[in-house]
């Protein structure tokens, strides 16, 4: 019987030190590291400054100052002590009177102050227009959409562009 208990307590010495061994990595692997800070927004700001619409109508032009824009800031809060990348996107919404995208004249553009960050056709759907490495402070980017007239003919005249912007932030590890 003596022989039956000390197996016993022998076996459950064991079990409670794997026990205490696998919490411990647990702890160590979920402290290294790998948390998200505050959730998943708390330390992300995005500011859609003139709102995220970049519709109407579009006269052909030169370059990207004679289409619509508007504006998005995005940056880390100062108290969060994180990396991050954003994510700039439009989306091109179907209408009756709508500018075909089919020819590649209707153009987009993404600047920092005066510093182009990206550019490109418009296309159907969801587009990418820029990544960027987020800051501890906001950034504003302006985006642009116009026809190039360069391209483009008198049956672009009286058509319509309609879209809207959105922006996500994501966590980076530093």
């Amino acid at each position: 019987m003596e022989k039956h208990k000390l197996i016993g307590t022998v076996i459950g010495v064991l079990a409670f030190i794997a026990l205490i061994a696998g919490l411990t990595y647990a702890w160590f692997t979920w402290t290294s590291g790998n948390t998200i800070l505050g959730g998943t927004t708390e330390c992300f700001t995005i500011n859609y400054v003139n709102g995220q619409n970049i519709s109407g109508q579009i006269t052909p032009s030169a370059n990207y100052s004679g289409g619509k824009t508007t504006t998005v800031q995005i940056g880390i809060d100062s108290g969060c002590n994180i990396g991050g990348t954003g994510t700039i996107k439009l989306t091109t919404n179907s209408s009756g009177n709508a500018i075909s995208l089919a020819d590649g004249a209707v153009k987009y553009a993404v600047y920092n102050g005066s510093s182009e960050v990206s550019s490109g056709n418009v296309t159907d759907g969801t587009i990418e227009l820029a990544t960027v490495n987020l800051t501890k402070s906001l950034v504003t980017y302006t985006i642009y959409v116009w026809v190039d007239g360069a391209i483009v003919d008198n049956t672009y005249i009286g058509k319509s562009y309609s879209g809207y912007i959105h922006a996500s932030a994501e966590q980076t590890h530093e």
